[in-house]
């Protein structure tokens, strides 16, 4: 028997839930609200899964765990131990609660969608930050938000109530990229609202000043805050398989240039691998993680991460 038993909503002997098809990312993007797309994601997770992270009905308990020396025999079942002829304790929510915080990057830069997308990287980031607030909800997990404009442009503390997850959905709907995001000054900002040891999740196409970035991650670790970052990357900018020439325009600065795409391909895939491999070395000295996620592939592999992440904790 696992470490870990939690209850589960799909009967034992009814066999494996039916398996829902492929995330359709199309029908994902066509949704027309970002809690309906959230679900669908998430039901379908949970579905390939075959596994719920819901914990039954009840108010206070959560899950077991094993016995371990100095743990007070009044918390142990004992009708599990004759059935297994092993001791466990019972947990309760408050020992069982993880503290999210997610962090949605409000750049212009996030404003982006090739043809090759369903959607633009900002509508993206909202749908896996949505998704990962409803796991953390049907969890009981306490889970909050933070938006990164020039500074920290909006703040919700972490809760867990079905009530909280409406106003949770409702402030990341209504997020619009901006000119630009300093995105380093809005970490260190979050890093004097948010209690110790939570888990920070940012997602980001992380077009900022790397050092300044660095100094913010750093204060988080310091706080021993864990952090997981999602470098949100549409598939042009990834492949940057244009064939057209034109002119191209920062979404930030507004600065236009000239270009054919096929004569630079080369040298912008050798800087922008560079990019992403200094980048996945900062989160890697800070003790944090980094996870790339294109746009035009389904984003539950980060749902799965969370799950892992979050039993890890525990």
């Amino acid at each position: 028997m696992s470490a870990t038993m939690q209850r589960r909503r799909w009967p034992v002997d009814a066999g494996p839930p039916p398996a829902l098809p492929p995330l359709d990312m199309q029908l994902l993007a066509d949704l027309p609200s970002l809690e309906l797309r959230a679900r669908y994601m998430v039901e379908g997770f949970l579905s390939g899964q075959h596994r719920s992270p819901q914990k039954g009905s009840s108010v206070e308990f959560a899950e077991y765990r094993n016995y371990q020396l100095g743990d007070d025999l009044r918390r142990a079942d004992w009708r599990l131990y004759g059935r297994t002829d092993r001791l466990h304790i019972k947990q309760y929510e408050e020992e069982t609660q993880l503290r999210v915080f997610v962090v949605l990057d409000a750049s212009a830069s996030m404003d982006f969608r090739s043809p090759a997308a369903t959607m633009t990287k900002v509508e993206y980031a909202r749908l896996v930050l949505a998704g990962l607030g409803l796991i953390a909800q049907r969890q009981r997990d306490a889970f909050g938000l933070a938006v990164a404009g020039k500074e920290l442009v909006d703040y919700l503390p972490a809760r867990s109530s079905t009530a909280h997850w409406r106003r949770f959905i409702g402030k990341l709907t209504v997020v619009n990229p901006r000119e630009g995001t300093d995105l380093g000054t809005s970490m260190e900002s979050l890093a004097e609202l948010i209690p110790p040891r939570s888990l920070v999740v940012i997602a980001s196409d992380f077009y900022e000043d790397l050092p300044l970035l660095d100094s913010a991650l750093r204060r988080l670790a310091y706080d021993h805050h864990e952090v997981i970052g999602l470098h949100v990357l549409d598939p042009q900018e990834i492949d940057f398989d244009m064939e057209d020439g034109g002119t191209f325009i920062d979404a930030e600065s507004g600065t236009r240039l000239k270009l054919d795409p096929a004569a630079v391909r080369e040298n912008y895939l050798r800087r922008f691998n560079t990019f992403c491999s200094e980048l996945d070395q900062l989160f890697r000295s800070v003790g944090g993680d980094l996870s790339r996620l294109r746009t035009d592939k389904p984003p539950t592999s980060v749902l799965a991460r969370y799950l892992a992440q979050r039993d890890n904790r525990l």
